[in-house]
């Protein structure tokens, strides 16, 4: 038998309640897999920074969000899918 059939057969001899405890264990070990997947991704993306300079980029921020120079979160996104081919 093959690793596929021999999972198969134990999974037809379980109980409704064993099969439920097992789907939500496989769900739980692919979120596992698709969060570190996400912030290997964020990570390509994104320089390592200090709290000091994260401060700072937020205190900028906030300043050029007073003096109006700042766009509009869909712009901003349609950037971003421009530059990444999405």
């Amino acid at each position: 038998m093959t690793t596929l059939e021999n999972t198969i057969s134990i999974l037809e001899g379980l109980s409704e309640t064993d099969l439920i405890k097992i789907q939500a264990l496989a769900k739980k070990l692919f979120q596992s897999c698709e969060d570190k997947t996400a912030d290997e991704a964020v990570g390509r993306f994104l320089k390592p920074m200090s709290r000091e300079d994260f401060m700072h980029d937020i205190e900028k921020s906030e300043e050029e969000f007073a003096r109006g120079e700042y766009q509009e979160m869909g712009e901003a996104l349609d950037e971003i899918y421009r530059e990444l081919q999405i």
